[in-house]
């Protein structure tokens, strides 16, 4: 599906098909898929190799790989190796004179992958990545004449999506070793679908190639009993492919900040600060991505109201686009270097990142259509809050501190001026000191945090002032973030919340203790029912709920809490 597949991400060569005649090295995996497979040997019986089937290869493989390597080495292989499964979608899509119950069906292809799965778990596979079924009832194929989708395959497909996360995540805590990641491919074939621009694409419903309507007869080729087909004169604007170079109707959001705006980066760098466990993401993603959220952050929301995709995080393997923008911000990061150093990707490393994308965006698009790239996107900056939660053996004065930080953030804002940006977000430090983490056991906020932060937002306020009467056309929207956040906490049913000093998911008082997952020095933890109503997921980080809340404020806010502008006005859409 396009030019690139997930072995060029891995940094491995394209993984030839285990049938193909003289393929006899393993050693960088191998590929038993099959067009029309489906998880039960009922579906297209005779005419493909079936998921049973395609781990008996697999087991031949194993085989090959212990005779070859011995048993230490190819057992180390397979524990290392990623399963890469996709399958399902056939099973519903052929599904016929079936006299049972939807939810049977589907709990007979669920219990056949789940017993494949743990056949390989057998045979040494610890890490699995496993698509959801796409929204096969869309496809040219299933639309109908008035270009509906087919209602009874969604059905099926949600369910058998459901119920495959439920069995993943009770597999998780059955099998020792097991990690997996599960992509939700309903939503966002869906979405490309719906919506094919935000992509890149153009053409969501009809296929390139084919006859009949939305080219749905499957004649492409004229090899299948009809000789008859059309096709399209570019299949890079169709959702199989993709149209190269910056679509201006869009303003790109370039991200840098701390674990509020970190969508997974810090899954690719050496450091504990991470959520790349159960239960972060259960809610909206219904796997963990990264983020520190049982869903969306506020990046997130603010690139649905620009009408934008999700901006994944830089450092992801294969994220070469960037005509939506980026995203640096890292948990854990601070304004200063030495806050958390060497554990997290700081304000100014991010500045390189920005700048090695800047040259990426020059080389691809040139310089004219580069600078005006730059020059009309919004630059959004989360940053400052763990310089002051990791404050300790400061020996200077609180404004000598406030100034240091102010100091290096202003530095990189000019930064980004210089190469181009005139759109800034910024938002100020929240009510850190009121966190699950840091409220004392009487329940109150940290007195001096508290003080730290109202001196930087103070100041944050003045500079970024300052700047806009010295820079030409520098524009901003500064966001009180400290004030929103507080009076969240405080009054939480104004928000539609329930619990504001609580966590849904930690231990200790205010579920304070950053246990959530189980994953950092201690296993227990407890966790809520429903996150929706509380504004803390964890033991410092807001749920999606709250998250959502704060990004409309953000981007449609008055001037009490967003000024001069908010965000929406430097989209200028």
């Amino acid at each position: 599906m396009g030019r690139r597949s997930s072995t060029e991400y891995a940094k491995l060569p394209l993984i030839p098909t285990y049938l193909q005649p003289g393929n006899h090295q393993f050693g960088y995996g191998a590929n038993f898929a099959s067009a029309g497979a489906g998880a039960l040997d009922e579906t297209l019986p005779g005419l493909v190799i079936n998921l049973n089937t395609q781990l008996a290869y697999f087991k031949d493989v194993e085989k090959q790989l212990m005779h070859k390597l011995g048993d230490e080495e190819a057992t180390q292989l397979l524990s290392k190796a990623v399963y890469f499964f996709s399958i399902g979608g056939n099973d519903y899509a052929s599904l016929a004179n079936y006299s049972g119950s939807h939810d049977e069906f589907v709990e007979m292809v669920i219990g056949n992958m789940t017993v494949v799965i743990k056949e390989i778990y057998e045979q040494g596979g610890r890490n699995f990545g496993f698509l959801g079924v796409a929204a096969v009832g869309c496809l040219p194929v299933f639309r109908s004449a008035s270009g509906h989708c087919n209602e009874e395959l969604a059905t099926l497909v949600k369910l058998h999506n459901e119920a495959l996360h439920n069995i993943l995540h009770k597999l998780d805590r059955q099998l020792k070793g097991f990690r997996y990641s599960y992509f939700d491919f309903y939503t966002v074939s869906l979405d490309l679908i719906e919506n094919p621009s935000k992509y890149g694409l153009k053409e969501g419903k009809s296929a390139c190639c084919g006859s009949g309507p939305y080219r749905g007869i499957n004649s492409c080729g004229g090899k299948r009993g009809i000789a008859e087909y059309k096709l399209c004169a570019n299949a890079t604007t169709g959702c199989l492919g993709r149209e190269h170079g910056h679509d201006s109707k869009h303003v790109p959001l370039f991200i840098f900040g701390d674990s509020f705006f970190d969508a997974g980066n810090n899954n690719y760098i050496n450091t504990s600060a991470r959520a790349n466990f159960w239960p972060y993401g259960e809610t909206f993603f219904k796997y963990p991505t990264g983020r520190f959220c049982d869903g969306r952050l506020i990046p997130d929301f603010i690139a649905e109201y620009a009408k934008l995709p999700l901006i994944p995080p830089y450092l992801q393997p294969g994220n070469h686009q960037f005509g939506y923008g980026a995203n640096f911000a890292s948990a854990g990061a601070g304004a200063l270097d030495e806050t958390h150093p060497g554990r997290v990707i700081n304000l100014n490393t991010q500045l390189t990142y920005f700048k090695d994308v800047e040259k990426q965006l020059t080389q691809k698009l040139g310089d004219e259509e580069a600078t005006q790239l730059l020059s009309e996107a919004v630059y959004l900056f989360s940053i400052g809050n763990n310089d002051y939660g990791s404050l300790v053996n400061y020996s200077g004065s609180h404004d000598e501190y406030v100034g240091m930080v102010i100091g290096n953030m202003t530095i990189v804002i000019k930064e980004v001026y210089r190469q181009g940006g005139r759109n800034f977000g910024i938002l100020g430090v929240d009510a850190v000191g009121c966190v699950p983490a840091l409220r004392n056991a009487n329940g109150y906020c940290m007195e001096e945090l508290a003080t730290l932060v109202k001196l930087h937002n103070e100041a944050l306020h003045k500079i970024l002032h300052k700047l806009e009467k010295q820079l030409k056309g520098f524009t901003y929207s500064y966001f009180d973030f400290y004030t929103v956040s507080l009076d969240m906490i405080d009054n939480p049913f104004k928000y539609g919340l329930n619990e504001g000093k609580s966590a849904c998911c930690g231990l200790g008082p205010y579920r304070g203790i950053n246990s959530c997952g189980g994953k950092r020095r201690i296993a227990e933890y407890k966790l809520c029912t429903n996150a929706s109503e509380y504004v803390f997921f964890d033991s410092g980080h807001p749920t999606e709920a709250a998250n959502d809340q704060i990004a409309k404020l953000i981007w449609s806010g008055n001037r009490t809490i967003a000024w001069p502008y908010n965000l929406k006005k430097l989209f200028k859409e």
